[in-house]
């Protein structure tokens, strides 16, 4: 399973503010996960969502982690914020947010919704993809792309 949770900043995360966490922590520590939850923090490197996105069941989704080389940070902002653009003009693209890990410099993470299959397949051919790709060649990343793939129950 997967959740995800983004909030405009960290002080307008109402986990914070409530005992919403509290109630999470001892089914977190019961065992009844086959392996103990992760948790990544980061904040948005773009402006917020114009709409609110819907869980819609059976959204493709994809989450992804990236570690980049501190020299390549610079041509990675420069095509990933390029590949946002792009990704939010596509009609079956529902989210594509990205940020940096707040506690891990040039690591990046990704949540990318799509419409169904259809959704992801159109993303792949979009010519900002093949920009990121065409970047993602140069070997810019510390280990290997951490890419999860998941649908919306």
């Amino acid at each position: 399973f997967y959740l995800h949770e983004e909030f405009d900043s960290r002080t307008d995360n109402p986990n914070v503010k409530t005992t919403y966490f509290d109630g999470a922590v001892p089914l977190l520590e019961s065992g009844a996960f086959e392996t103990f939850p992760v948790a990544s923090e980061f904040d948005l490197m773009h402006v917020g969502h114009g709409r609110r996105v819907e869980n819609t069941s059976g959204a493709v989704c994809l989450n992804v982690e990236l570690c980049v080389r501190p020299e390549a940070r610079d041509r990675f902002l420069e095509v990933i914020r390029n590949n946002k653009e792009g990704s939010d003009a596509e009609p079956l693209c529902a989210q594509y947010s990205w940020g940096e890990d707040i506690y891990d410099p040039n690591k990046f993470h990704f949540h990318e919704q799509y419409v169904g299959e259809e959704g992801l397949l159109a993303h792949f051919e979009g010519e900002h993809f093949k920009e990121w790709e065409a970047f993602a060649s140069t070997d810019p990343f510390t280990r290997p792309p951490r890419v999860e793939k998941f649908t919306v129950l």
